[in-house]
């Protein structure tokens, strides 16, 4: 891969992350939610001319198959996020494959297991997926302990795993979190340097982060540079990092071109 690769992802699942919190929320009104946030993501892709990778539950699929088609209509990749997102199950990779699946109408061959936790390697063999993208490998206190894992894609049990970016000083994880509250600069510097280290940058979003959520208990860390400000900070994103020449792709391209690299 002789020219640099971003890598954009967004976990396209019901806002549930007030039930964190002991509030009860319903699946419909999680999906309203987040829609509005798709809708948001689109729009700053589309104004950029750039396409993205979509980690969709099947609870997001099942309550609005519109929106995920026009997703994919749009040229962006469809690829699964389990079904539940509160409450992932073993069965996940089979039926949330078979609801995105019906839903879009084409194969559908990447996966990204709920809040990015450990998932099956080898049930993904065996449903057919080609990819996993759930490894953030960075410390995060009560959430993951990742230090010595691999920063960067590597085989595991027959699935390419693509971790997404950490800086390599500290591996401070640059995802959705730090374009919240880093200083832009600072985002920007850390992106560019594992862009050049990595030949790659991926990082990752929800699509509620994009809307108003005022009622719902959500930490000030979260709220913090949110809905138009974040949607701000993305389309700011997208056009320094386009600036570096680096050809923005969806998983599924970025990996067919590694393997094509590596037959060689």
């Amino acid at each position: 891969m002789r020219r640099n690769k971003v890598l954009l992802s967004f976990d396209i699942e019901e806002f549930d992350f007030p039930r964190e919190r002991g509030e009860d929320i319903s699946v419909d009104e999680g999906v309203k939610i987040s829609s509005r946030g798709v809708e948001s993501i689109l729009d700053v892709l589309s104004k950029n001319s750039v396409r993205g990778t979509f980690f969709v539950t099947g609870n997001f699929a099942k309550t609005n198959p519109r929106l995920v088609r026009k997703i994919k209509s749009l040229g962006h990749e469809v690829a699964c996020h389990g079904v539940d997102h509160f409450k992932p199950a073993k069965t996940d990779p089979s039926r949330s494959k078979k609801i995105l699946e019906e839903t879009i109408g084409t194969k559908v061959v990447g996966y990204r297991q709920p809040r990015m936790f450990e998932i099956d390697k080898a049930e993904l063999r065996r449903q057919g997926f080609l990819y996993d993208s759930s490894l953030n490998p960075a410390f995060i206190p009560g959430r993951y302990n990742n230090f010595s894992t691999p920063r960067k894609l590597f085989w595991d049990n027959g699935i390419i795993e693509v971790p997404t970016s950490a800086a390599t000083v500290f591996r401070i994880p640059l995802f959705w979190l730090a374009l919240h509250n880093f200083p832009k600069a600072a985002y920007l510097g850390l992106a560019k340097s594992t862009l050049k280290r990595q030949g790659y940058f991926t990082t990752y979003f929800h699509p509620w982060e994009f809307t108003d959520f005022d009622k719902w208990p959500v930490p000030w860390y979260i709220r913090r540079n949110s809905g138009e400000k974040l949607k701000s900070r993305l389309d700011w994103l997208i056009r320094e990092l386009k600036k570096t020449k680096a050809d923005f792709l969806t998983y599924q391209e970025f990996l067919k071109e590694w393997q094509d690299e590596n037959k060689k």
